[in-house]
């Protein structure tokens, strides 16, 4: 019997895993999660003629128009209705990133390990960002990656053509979705520690002032109008859990009890720190300290640290003959616990709500029930308690105190 080529059956395993995204999206009508926000503020774009106004006309119509523009002019720029957009574009975005994963772990850890981390970035829900929300922060995420490529080729090629790239993109990353610029900042001081090369760092900050350039029409857009009070009061209205709480309670995948990555990443993180290579697992810490950093973003060192422990137990089943076996029992593990994970993650308001909109607005069912954030983009209407949007605003308290109030 012929054999078939390991590179055939990698490229294989990723189809499979990279098909499973569809499954939710294909299942659904209407766009998974939240999203309702971006749809009207796509459409101010497009009865505006693509000039930013001064507020959405989401809801009350109080929320200023000081969201990272870039996903949605997207959205606003492809024809035909923004909610049929909202079920599609985010797919793209998490494909990019599942390709930027791939440039980049073969950056920092050569292509072995980057085969292995890709898939199992590839099988991790947390990365996916296929929700109707995904047309801002799944296009951060995916930028964002794109852009720690470039800087990690950047630090080992100091040429300015690399510079311009990655401030190109950091400015483009953060003109997607505000929460990739601190963990861009810490991943980025991190790299240029643990690979520091003068010539490099002075092309970096050559960097930074590209990106800059690219982010300051719309800072100056929006400050001219309201000045920096939108991004005072965005920076503390996001409250979460601490990091250790949201890992001690979802894991690092979302995959659940079937998760293999969190072993296999600890076997990883031993190995690296063995050997005295810190760069990854010192990422990972500092993604933990950083706000907002240990969710999506910490997925890229761990999918880099859980290729590595699982070369390792691929090496060492080898000799045993075992290991095809293993990694293929891995395989269909991984393939069921996105599977199962997608269906209990990924959901769309569901199309009765929907319909009972027309009757008055619900009321939420759970701390984030997108059906509130949905209700004033399909029926015109405010609805009292929707606190999507309001974090630009000085009512982002009462409006979550309100929200809450509601819950059963």
């Amino acid at each position: 019997m012929a054999r078939v080529h390991p590179r055939l059956l990698v490229i294989g395993a990723l189809a499979l895993l990279l098909s499973i995204r569809l499954a939710p999206i294909v299942a659904s009508d209407f766009p998974l999660g939240a999203g309702g926000l971006f749809v009207v503020m796509a459409h101010d774009l497009r009865e505006g003629n693509f000039s930013l106004p001064a507020f959405t006309t989401y809801n009350d119509g109080t929320i200023p128009f000081a969201y990272p523009p870039l996903g949605l002019y997207l959205v606003a720029l492809i024809p035909g209705d923004p909610i049929d957009t909202l079920r599609w574009l985010p797919l793209l975005y998490s494909l990019i990133s599942v390709a930027g994963t791939w440039l980049l772990a073969r950056e920092l850890a050569g292509q072995r390990v980057a085969v292995v981390a890709v898939m199992a970035f590839a099988a991790m829900p947390n990365t996916w960002v296929i929700e109707g929300g995904g047309v801002t922060r799944g296009l951060g995420f995916a930028l964002l990656v794109l852009m720690l490529w470039r800087v990690a080729v950047l630090l080992r090629d100091a040429s300015f053509t690399n510079a311009v790239s990655a401030g190109v993109l950091g400015g483009l990353a953060l003109l997607s979705h505000p929460s990739v610029g601190p963990t861009a900042a810490a991943s980025v001081l991190l790299f240029v520690v643990f690979r520091p090369s003068f010539k490099a760092v002075l092309l970096a900050a050559g960097a930074i002032v590209a990106g800059a350039l690219v982010v300051m029409p719309w800072i100056i857009t929006v400050t001219s109008v309201h000045g920096l009070d939108p991004f005072i009061h965005a920076l503390g209205a996001h409250v979460q859990a601490p990091a250790l709480v949201r890992l001690l309670a979802f894991g690092p995948s979302w995959l659940g009890a079937l998760d293999p990555i969190l072993p296999t990443a600890i076997i990883g993180a031993a190995i690296l720190l063995r050997r005295g290579a810190w760069l990854i697992p010192a990422w990972l810490v500092l993604l933990f300290v950083v706000p907002g950093g240990d969710g999506r973003y910490a997925a890229l060192p761990w999918a880099i640290l859980a290729a590595e422990g699982g070369l390792l137990v691929w090496d060492a089943l080898r000799p045993t003959g075992a290991h095809g076996l293993a990694a293929g029992a891995v395989l269909v593990l991984l393939l069921a616990a996105s599977l199962v994970a997608s269906y209990q993650r990924f959901q769309p308001v569901p199309a009765g709500v929907r319909a009972a909109m027309a009757d008055g607005p619900p009321n939420p069912t759970r701390a984030d029930d997108p059906a509130v954030e949905w209700y004033p983009a399909l029926t015109g209407q405010v609805h009292p308690a929707a606190y999507f949007g309001y974090e630009w605003t000085d009512t982002w308290d009462d409006r979550l105190a309100k929200y809450r109030a509601l819950l059963p």
